[in-house]
């Protein structure tokens, strides 16, 4: 009886999971499955910790400790890139370091860089609002010259 009520429990959980990620947007999607994969490895690991060890519990653990660091790290190198400038215009060579281009830039070119990075960095194909503004800018920046 108990095994039932738990697999009940258990398909319910999963029913309003799979209706949350059907709903959900496409970055709060993928931190979500990046959290969910971090516990599962923290999960494993106590589970091999317990059956075998330590040595059991290595790989997954590290793993674990790998991606949280990992993600910590990405976020905060690229807030701290960007963040110095609050609310002042964003200057000709940082809307060339934004584009990737160097100095001397034709139109062609600014455009070119704008188009290929917005279709990556699109927030419709996955990519966040805020880079797509800093792309907006840049190239606002740019061509206004």
């Amino acid at each position: 009886m108990a095994f039932l009520l738990v697999g009940f429990l258990l398909a319910g959980a999963l029913f309003l999971a799979l209706n949350w990620w059907a709903r959900a947007e496409v970055q709060s999607a993928k931190r979500a499955l990046l959290w969910a994969v971090i516990a599962l490895s923290i999960v494993l690991g106590l589970v091999l910790y317990a059956r075998a060890g330590a040595v059991g519990a290595l790989v997954p653990g590290a793993f674990a400790l790998w991606r949280i660091l990992g993600t910590a790290k990405s976020a905060a190198s690229m807030a701290g890139k960007f963040s110095a400038r609050k609310n002042s215009q964003m200057t000709e060579d940082e809307a060339l370091d934004v584009l990737g281009l160097d100095q001397g830039a034709s139109k062609d070119d600014i455009n070119g860089a704008y188009k290929r990075l917005m279709a990556q960095c699109h927030p419709d194909k996955g990519g966040s609002d805020w880079m797509a503004a800093q792309l907006n800018e840049a190239k606002q920046v740019l061509t206004k010259k």
